[in-house]
């Protein structure tokens, strides 16, 4: 029994985790009552004297100490967790883990991938709940932050010295031709250093020198050449000369270990960081004949296909990096594009060089750009594909066509032949990167790379809990997460997903039936001739005799829009750069999903 009440939203979150345990999908509990109910015990009786902190934080620690298991061949369970008398596998679960490993906790020759599976979903279903974080989290993610850039940069390694020579001499070869001013400039999604919002972003206040430079602002800031200069020749005069700009940090929600540190770069530069970060993606990833299939930006599911492969005939392995990002030094950029004069020139100006923390603060920055700035994702994922390339041509000895076309890189996910991973590694450690061992996947049959994690050649990635349940009726970002979920659970843990549309109908009515290529939340069902037969019994239909369809009151999602003023050169920037969305006087507001009903049809 508990003592005292639960709050209502551990209480929410205990609910579904009992009802996880309980849909036991190999039905172990059919030979023992005993086991069930004891996990089911401690589940409650941990959440009512630790809190969500056992879901999302506990849990997950057992989970990770479960895959490396995977990978090592040998469990070894983490503080605060029991383990069965004389032997290493933890008491709870001690059914499905026994089906994994062995009393002594090696991992058993035929594991049961249905137990491995079962295993991290529930370990795992909490781990990446966005739930509010202490100042304290807070704080040791902004101190980590500091540490990291104080001590990123190159060190005197031997290896480094073969491995930035032969870098250099790559990455001359694959930008032969590459032109970084042929850019189309634009805005990002995000908040911006500067303050601007909205219609706001079309207004340039500023000119900086590093950036003028390179991408004069007459050129890529107008549209209308000396045209518009001429009609807004105040409007230049007033720009405010500074020489280089400052970003400004922020903490937004990760998983349970803490937040994620984003950067939010000054308007001017986001401006052009995205158009030239939108050209080398696309040279990257389609172009250039060195990195085309292998530096990917939009395509997970090479290194995913290739995660999942792996795990079976175990050709490939997965590397993983620690502050992937926050670890490329500008130095490091400048060794590795040094024969790339003029596109590093660009990559320097674009790049700001201090950034404000949240306590005000102004600090100087090593690292080339941290996570938020557009140049962040293509550079990055150039550097630790042209590391790993270089590597291996020198460990290996091996011609540049072969060792290319065999190493495969998605932003820090990386994927390499497995007799190479360890050369692989010791390059990448060599220019000051930090490889995170415990999730690399070097032996065993686990992998995982781009949200895909296997087992023996079977996905075993499980369904996590992200947003947080609000409570609120008007929350439609919450109630198209939980519908998304529960469509998601209900083949493989039909009780849960009972349980979830119980709640979601509890708070936001009767929810319709519909497709998978339905545009509004609901109950995914077989056909749209089926979807329509159960609308009947619960909401009001007509027959459209325009369109010659049935149609259904149903609730749907919907942004919310407002009127802008904007007009004029700015209107017109913004008008050519943006892709047509609906009504151009109009602007859709970030984050503002709300539920409304309307008529519409199943599909």
């Amino acid at each position: 029994m508990i003592n005292g009440p639960l709050k209502s939203q551990e209480e929410f979150y205990l609910r579904l985790h009992e009802q996880l345990v309980r849909c036991d999908p190999l039905e172990l509990s059919s030979l023992g009552q005993k086991s069930l109910v004891r996990d089911l015990k401690t589940l409650r009786s941990r959440v009512s004297n630790e809190g969500l902190a056992f879901l999302t934080k506990t849990l997950p620690l057992l989970g990770k100490a479960f895959d490396r298991g995977l990978v090592s061949g040998r469990l070894n369970v983490p503080r605060g967790f029991k383990t069965v008398t004389n032997t290493s596998r933890p008491v709870f679960m001690q059914a499905y883990f026994s089906l994994v490993f062995s009393e002594d906790g090696s991992l058993l020759e035929d594991v049961s991938v249905g137990a491995v599976r079962h295993i991290r979903q529930v370990l795992f279903f909490a781990y990446k709940l966005d739930l509010p974080y202490s100042n304290s989290e807070n704080s040791r993610v902004i101190d980590e932050f500091i540490r990291v850039d104080e001590e990123v940069g190159l060190q005197c390694d031997p290896l480094a010295s073969y491995i930035l020579q032969l870098a250099k001499i790559i990455t001359g070869g694959v930008f032969r031709g590459f032109s970084h001013r042929s850019i189309l400039p634009r805005h990002g999604p995000g908040a911006v250093a500067t303050g601007e919002r909205h219609e706001q972003k079309w207004i340039f206040q500023r000119l900086y020198n590093a950036i003028h430079q390179v991408y004069p602002y007459y050129n890529y800031y107008v549209v209308g050449g000396a045209h518009e200069l001429a009609d807004r020749l105040g409007w230049y005069r007033q720009l405010r000369r500074h020489e280089s700009g400052c970003a400004k940090v922020v903490l937004v929600p990760k998983d349970s270990r803490g937040p994620r540190l984003i950067s939010c770069e000054p308007l001017e530069y986001q401006w052009i960081q995205q158009g030239l970060g939108r050209k080398l993606q696309e040279f990257l990833e389609w172009d250039s004949s060195h990195t085309k299939n292998h530096v990917n930006f939009t395509r997970q599911e090479i290194n995913a296909g290739l995660a999942l492969v792996s795990s079976a005939d175990q050709r490939y392995a997965t590397i993983d990096l620690k502050d992937a990002s926050d670890r490329v030094s500008l130095e490091l950029v400048r060794r590795v594009f040094e024969r790339s004069p003029s596109l590093l020139r660009a990559l320097e100006a674009c790049r700001t060089t201090e950034t404000k923390l949240p306590n005000g603060r102004v600090v100087s920055l090593n690292k080339y750009a941290p996570m938020g700035s557009a140049l962040c994702f293509p550079v990055e994922a150039f550097i630790f594909w042209v590391i790993a390339v270089s590597a291996v041509v020198h460990g290996k000895n091996l011609p540049l066509n072969i060792v290319e076309k065999r190493i495969f890189v998605y932003g820090d996910d990386i994927v390499v032949p497995t007799e190479w991973a360890t050369l692989c590694i010791q390059g990448l450690v060599s220019v000051g990167l930090v490889v995170n061992l415990d999730k690399s996947c070097t032996t065993g049959f686990f992998r995982e790379s781009c949200g895909v994690e296997a087992y023996k050649g079977f996905d075993v990635t499980p369904f996590r809990l992200r947003k947080r349940w609000t409570n609120r009726k008007t929350d439609g970002a919450t109630l198209m997460a939980y519908t998304n979920l529960a469509n998601k659970m209900a083949d493989s843990y039909k009780p849960l997903s009972d349980l979830l549309w119980i709640e979601i109908e509890k708070l936001y009515g009767l929810m319709p039936y519909g497709t998978s290529r339905s545009s509004f939340p609901c109950r995914i069902v077989g056909s749209a001739l089926l979807a329509e037969s159960l609308n009947g019994t619960r909401f009001r239909s007509r027959f459209d005799s325009k369109y010659q369809r049935i149609e259904f009151l149903l609730p749907s999602l919907s942004l919310r829009r407002r009127k802008q003023n904007l007009d004029g050169w700015p209107r017109l920037l913004r008008d050519l750069v943006t892709p047509p969305f609906g009504d151009p006087s109009t602007m859709v507001l970030p984050l503002s999903m709300r539920i409304k009903r309307g008529w519409t049809r199943v599909s």
